[in-house]
């Protein structure tokens, strides 16, 4: 990985892949892939352009764990490349294997599309790892004691097997209709608009002048958002600043959350 290239000087330079409705299969991020230098540390990556039309859709993540595991980050953006989520170690869970799935790192997420043409609808799905993360490992449930617990007995007392974080491995990436999923997805709508970005013109106004406090205010709820990992808020923020005319508020969030 170190010695591996940065494919791209940015975002939208990515080299993102086409994704069709309904798509189910394998994901593998190996030393072949594209690398990235990332604001958490260079990572190989595959990258996705998801369908724009159609239902709400659920996708489903599952890095699969044996002697090593990719611990992932998935990030969306909208269609003006802006992210919108983060996904990271706090939100891949791991799950032991149930019937003739194995050992996983598990996320679900929902992606809305109750407004079509939207352009803040989520476009692009980046699947990666940090420094951080490849750092760690995650430790499995030794398979002997789930068949002891499936059998309802008190599970033996011996060392659970220990897979170790990698720069490389396998997610399956699968694409659920909506109304399939069920509700235990994270999601994310885009604001609801009748301006000009949904095509419709409307009448100038002069914006709001914006008090020197308000605007510290605002940066100040929107870093402490980002502290929590909370980008949906972060993002709420930004658009109720705009609306009181703090214009500079969206720059400030895209600032702190720039990759480089």
């Amino acid at each position: 990985l170190a010695a591996a290239p940065s494919c791209c000087n940015g975002l939208d330079q990515l080299p993102y892949e086409p994704l069709e409705a309904g798509f189910s299969g394998n994901v593998v991020i190996d030393s072949q892939a594209p690398a990235y230098a990332f604001e958490t540390g260079k990572s190989f990556l595959r990258a996705f352009k998801l369908p724009a039309g159609g239902p709400s859709f659920e996708l489903r993540l599952y890095s699969q764990a044996g002697s090593s595991v990719l611990a992932p980050n998935a990030m969306l953006l909208d269609s003006r490349m802006r992210p919108t989520r983060l996904l990271d170690a706090d939100d891949f869970v791991y799950v032991p294997p149930t019937g003739l799935k194995g050992d996983s790192l598990d996320a679900r997420l929902r992606i809305d599309r109750s407004q079509p043409e939207h352009p803040g609808n989520e476009r692009y799905l980046i699947l990666y790892t940090s420094e951080a993360q490849m750092a760690g490992q995650t430790v499995l449930q030794h398979p002997a004691k789930a068949y002891a617990k499936a059998l309802g007995n008190e599970p033996p007392s011996i060392p659970d097997p220990v897979a170790q974080h990698s720069p490389v491995g396998v997610i399956k990436l699968v694409m659920i209709p909506h109304s399939a999923a069920g509700s235990n997805a994270k999601g994310y709508v885009p604001g609801y608009s009748i301006g000009q970005e949904m095509g419709n013109e409307l009448p100038t106004a002069p914006a709001p002048t914006v008090l020197p406090e308000t605007s510290a205010y605002y940066r100040q709820a929107i870093d402490a958002a980002l502290a929590q990992k909370d980008l949906e808020r972060a993002l709420r923020l930004a658009d109720e600043a705009a609306r009181v005319g703090d214009t500079q508020a969206k720059q400030h969030l895209l600032q702190r959350i720039e990759i480089r």
